[in-house]
């Protein structure tokens, strides 16, 4: 059976950025999440940081130091990645493995949108299925709050192609999921 590397973004306005927040330090219980098992909760990690942040005032700060124009109040201000693999094949990985998993993702993350833009890197190991969430200020190189520009259409699938053959560099035998452009074509 194949094993695939999974990687997902999805864009937040500062008005989700609680929730966000909540959900990945395990502020309080989710109701709509059943998937938690709030007793392995403590075997849950931060690769960047040790202290929990609060990821708005972190966003705002940023935002205020290094973007140069006024931003709307409707702005993308964080565009969080989510990153896995198969169920399958997460489960056959050990502790360390899948540190290292996550860890060389986080590497490729911050070489691809900036280490300066990454403002955490949860990873679940309270849920079915490991993962990481990394957050990013989607601040573009001339100092501009644009997640249109960093996270287009055309990003999105170079980042779909070239994650899983930055994984299979590390010794991990993962591969892409069938692309969403041949999804939909019929025989």
């Amino acid at each position: 059976m194949a094993s695939f590397g999974i990687i997902r973004v999805q864009k937040f306005k500062m008005t989700d950025v609680q929730g966000i927040q909540k959900h990945n330090q395990r502020q309080g219980i989710s109701k709509s999440n059943l998937d938690i098992d709030y007793e392995k909760s403590d075997e849950n990690y931060d690769l960047l940081n040790d202290e929990k942040l609060k990821y708005e005032s972190e966003i705002k700060q940023q935002i205020s130091e290094r973007v140069k124009r006024k931003t709307r109040a409707n702005s993308v201000v964080l565009s969080e990645v989510l990153v896995t693999a198969s169920p399958d094949f997460m489960n056959t990985l050990s502790d360390e493995e899948q540190k290292t998993y996550f860890e060389k993702s986080l590497s490729f993350l911050q070489e691809r949108y900036g280490k300066q833009n990454t403002l955490y890197a949860v990873v679940h190991r309270d849920e079915k299925n490991p993962h990481m969430h990394v957050g990013v200020i989607p601040i573009t190189e001339d100092n501009r709050l644009s997640a249109k520009d960093i996270f287009n259409r055309v990003e999105l699938q170079q980042l779909q192609d070239e994650f899983p053959k930055q994984m299979q560099q590390h010794g991990f035998k993962v591969e892409r999921g069938k692309s969403s452009d041949k999804k939909h074509l019929t025989p």
